[in-house]
């Protein structure tokens, strides 16, 4: 099978991207096939693009037909970890605020009406399909900024799942959220309280530093 699988409206950005990201998301080595799937390009074309990744150092192979992280992709994670001044103090924040309410905590950076996931708690191993990296899905929230409310924002990613989110700046380039499995539903408005709070904490020493910057 050749190349006519591949999706005329993707270009080699998109394709590069989609391998970059599942290369930096997974736990294990990932084969060809499942490579190939994610980026929605043939096998053999799939080859040629982690090829060129794995001489630039972005992959590597440690088997035949297995792909992994490079140095360099590792080295780029590494460097934006250290630029992040609030880093630790924001994870010990997911941390005590899943715990405190036995959902899943994230952080969340919006962008150009993207929200990715920066960092992740989930203390509980609650079955959420939800990682670092992860975009979610399009709303509201992200594209223009409107209240966050105490009501979920959305399905995130199916029906099983709900979502809670707070700003912890005034440009709203920065969420806490909650996600939890639908049966697990708060009944009371305690985690969002709690999300609140932890996300007004967050947000005052992030003023200060940009002041001071």
């Amino acid at each position: 099978m050749g190349d006519d699988v591949n999706t005329s409206a993707r270009t080699v950005a998109d394709k590069v991207m989609a391998l970059v990201h599942a290369l930096g998301t997974a736990e294990e080595p990932l084969r060809l096939a499942t490579l190939s799937e994610v980026s929605g390009t043939s096998k053999a074309t799939t080859r040629r693009l982690l090829l060129d990744l794995c001489t630039q150092g972005y992959a590597q192979s440690p088997g035949r037909g297995l792909y992994l992280p490079g140095p360099r992709l590792q080295g780029l994670a590494a460097a934006v970890v250290r630029h992040d001044p609030l880093g630790g103090v924001i994870a010990e924040s997911l941390g005590a605020l899943a715990r405190a309410t036995g959902h899943v905590a994230a952080r969340v950076s919006v962008a150009g009406g993207r929200a990715v996931v920066l960092g992740l708690e989930n203390p509980q191993r609650l079955p959420v399909p939800l990682q670092v990296g992860d975009e979610l899905p399009e709303h509201a929230l992200w594209a223009d900024g409107e209240s966050a409310g105490t009501d979920p924002v959305g399905e995130y990613p199916t029906a099983s799942t709900w979502m809670l989110a707070a700003p912890t700046d005034a440009d709203r380039t920065t969420f806490l959220v909650l996600v939890g499995l639908a049966f697990l539903r708060p009944q009371d408005g305690a985690a969002a309280q709690l999300l609140a709070e932890h996300a007004r904490a967050l947000g005052g020493p992030a003023a200060r530093m940009r002041h001071a910057g």
